[in-house]
């Protein structure tokens, strides 16, 4: 990107959770729980799962549990060394992830609330990104605000910046990129869960 990092929304809201990394870590222990180990479900045993922006590390653990081969990549350094304790975390932008992993190297690409921060046009090229990371077939879940303004709230912790995807239309870039959408759950955040077609 062409912006400095002290002007880089994503920068600047990741850097926010430094302040309390704990308190967020308990906060979403048990927060969609179901969703991780339903994934782990749907995937062959021993698949390599893409955790994207794993936080504190709590779904590495249960794909790990699972019987799976997860890796995280994360941008915040006090989420990097608690997601450690859990398995395999390298420190990375997600925005820079085709220079991070070669093609088809995943089964699985997992990306729960990981792209708030991002742009749109950030989202739509990260998603063809993605798609290039995984093997035929691969199964995908995203999920991404679906109500309230794109822009900067100011919360307890920090200040960040979100970017919300109204109606279908997330459901459509996730299409549009190539993927068959298997489910969607609606929502105050929509959730999409898709395999790459070829």
């Amino acid at each position: 990107m062409s912006e400095s990092p002290d002007n880089d929304p994503v920068i600047i809201s990741v850097a926010a959770y430094s302040a309390n990394p704990i308190a967020y870590e308990e906060k979403y222990a048990t927060h969609l729980l179901d969703r991780p180990t339903r994934f782990a479900s749907l995937l062959s045993p021993g698949s390599h799962i893409l955790d994207l922006g794993c936080g504190p590390g709590r779904d590495i653990r249960i794909f790990s549990e699972s019987g799976h081969k997860p890796i995280g990549i994360e941008l915040n350094p006090a989420f990097i060394e608690m997601a450690g304790r859990h398995g395999d975390v390298i420190q990375g932008d997600i925005r820079n992830i085709s220079s991070i992993f070669t093609p088809t190297s995943f089964d699985g690409v997992w990306a729960q609330a990981s792209l708030v921060h991002l742009q749109k046009s950030e989202v739509e090229k990260l998603l063809r990104d993605l798609k290039d990371l995984l093997k035929p077939d691969g199964l995908i879940y995203v999920c991404v605000p679906a109500t309230g303004e794109s822009g900067w709230l100011d919360e307890s912790d920090g200040r960040r910046w979100y970017t919300t995807w109204p109606e279908d239309s997330f459901v459509t870039a996730v299409e549009t990129t190539g993927f068959h959408i298997n489910d969607v759950t609606h929502g105050p955040y929509v959730e999409v869960w898709a395999t790459k077609v070829l």
